[in-house]
């Protein structure tokens, strides 16, 4: 079950990420994307402990594909009260490469 306080510092990270990246912030009317700045749209997380590789694949793959569009999920771990949130962003190597590889 998700409390007020947990939806507060979800939306508070999509602001934070949206802000970053030069974006906006969707919400429920895009489905699964919390925010898109340019070519990206991205699930947006902040967690206590790094999620597996097989759930930030999961927050990805929820996300449509959209060949003019790059997926990612941005991630912020918080070790705890207090603790300064790291955040990393993920994207899916092929599609990446679509973007910005060589080929």
């Amino acid at each position: 079950m998700t409390t007020s306080r947990q939806k507060a510092i979800g939306s508070a990270a999509e602001r934070l990420v949206a802000a970053k990246l030069g974006g906006s912030r969707r919400g429920w009317d895009y489905g699964p994307v919390d925010v898109e700045a340019g070519n990206l749209q991205l699930q947006v997380k902040v967690l206590t402990i790094q999620p597996s590789l097989n759930a930030i694949r999961a927050m990805i793959d929820r996300i449509p594909y959209d060949e003019t569009m790059l997926r990612g999920a941005v991630i912020g771990t918080r070790p705890g009260a207090g603790g300064r949130v790291r955040w990393s962003i993920v994207f899916d190597l092929d599609e990446y490469a679509q973007w910005y590889g060589d080929e």
